[in-house]
């Protein structure tokens, strides 16, 4: 018997019943050579080439893009410049993908190995049920930024989450499900069902988030004046569709952050145009009526400094990085952007 060729054949034909995969990925002039490095990885994905398609949502024009719609065989939306920005741009390449399932990818999101694609969709042949498939981290290494290591090691963007248990990633240092939900351990996975409470729902959607499209669009308000990935999810759980897989495997984000200052410049105006100017249309928020009692708690936490430091200690002592100490810092500073947010906006209702 000539093993080899068993071998082939049978990888042939498990390829075949791989189901196919439209990334989508939002991308800006300013961005492109990020972004070749993003697209890189999943052409290098061990995973039929043939069975994904690329859809990017371009905030620029097809020109300046036109080396990577070649180079990486991608299909390119064009967004008016009054339209651009994170979400639309993202909510455009979700409506125009064709795929049976979508990965949202940002630019700055990166794999840490080769059968990365294979790890995620593995749950979803299983289980029918799945609405999509998230990893249990942000990828960890000892040589990226400063800001981008703090991120990992709490699994999360910002810290108001994180105390709020919303947060779609676990901390480095936890090993056994931490977050909302109730989760049973299949090995390589957690098998999780999620509330439709928005106060327990997570802040899952994007940075490798792997999803059914069709169920997704056919439950959901995805149009791309309305996808804003949290909340295109929380609409999918509001028709009671809320079971997710959770890969014990990671997703590379760096941000590029430029340190402190640069994090509070720019999530003052994330946080100013998605949860203030874009209220009306949101369906979840990091905050939801409820959690007034547990901001206030945060506030505290915050300002005490000595449980974010605490945090800050415990972490340190199993995993070694002054990585951790960022954190009685970002506490505050994100307590002054949603304070100094939610004071301009009260003053302009008053003003009128």
């Amino acid at each position: 018997m000539d093993y080899a060729y068993e071998l082939r054949m049978a990888k042939e034909l498990a390829d075949k019943n791989l189901p196919t995969i439209s990334v989508i990925t939002p991308s800006y002039s300013g961005s492109l050579s990020v972004l070749e490095k993003c697209l890189d990885g999943v052409r290098k994905q061990n995973y039929p080439q043939s069975k994904i398609e690329i859809v990017l949502g371009h905030g620029g024009t097809r020109e300046e893009i036109a080396h990577i719609i070649k180079k990486y065989n991608a299909n390119v939306f064009l967004v008016p410049k009054n339209k651009q920005n994170a979400e639309y741009n993202r909510g455009v390449a979700f409506n125009k993908a064709k795929n049976e399932l979508v990965l949202v990818l940002d630019h700055d999101n990166f794999f840490p190995s080769k059968n990365w694609l294979r790890e995620m969709v593995a749950p979803l042949l299983k289980h029918k049920e799945l609405v999509g498939v998230n990893t249990c981290y942000y990828h960890y290494d000892k040589s990226y930024p400063m800001m981008d290591r703090y991120f990992a090691l709490f699994g999360t963007s910002e810290p108001l989450p994180y105390f709020l248990h919303k947060a779609d990633r676990m901390p480095q240092t936890a090993h056994s499900w931490v977050l909302n939900g109730e989760a049973e351990d299949y090995g390589n996975y957690y098998y999780v069902t999620f509330s439709k409470d928005p106060r327990k729902f997570p802040s899952i959607g994007t940075n490798g988030c792997l999803m059914r499209r069709k169920l997704v669009a056919e439950n959901s308000r995805s149009d791309p004046n309305h996808h804003y990935p949290i909340d295109v999810l929380f609409d999918v759980a509001q028709n009671g569709l809320s079971q997710y897989a959770y890969v014990k495997n990671s997703i590379i984000h760096l941000t590029h952050s430029r340190g402190f200052m640069e994090f509070i410049k720019r999530k003052l105006l994330f946080v100013k145009k998605y949860h203030f100017e874009d209220h009306s249309k949101r369906r979840w928020s990091v905050v939801v009526p409820g959690d007034e009692f547990g901001v206030f708690l945060f506030v505290v936490y915050s300002l005490t400094l000595i449980l974010p430091l605490y945090d800050s200690l415990k972490g340190y002592l199993k995993i070694r990085d002054v990585a951790w100490f960022m954190h009685p810092l970002m506490c505050l500073g994100t307590t002054f952007i949603y304070g100094y947010m939610t004071i301009y906006f009260g003053l302009k209702k008053i003003i009128r």
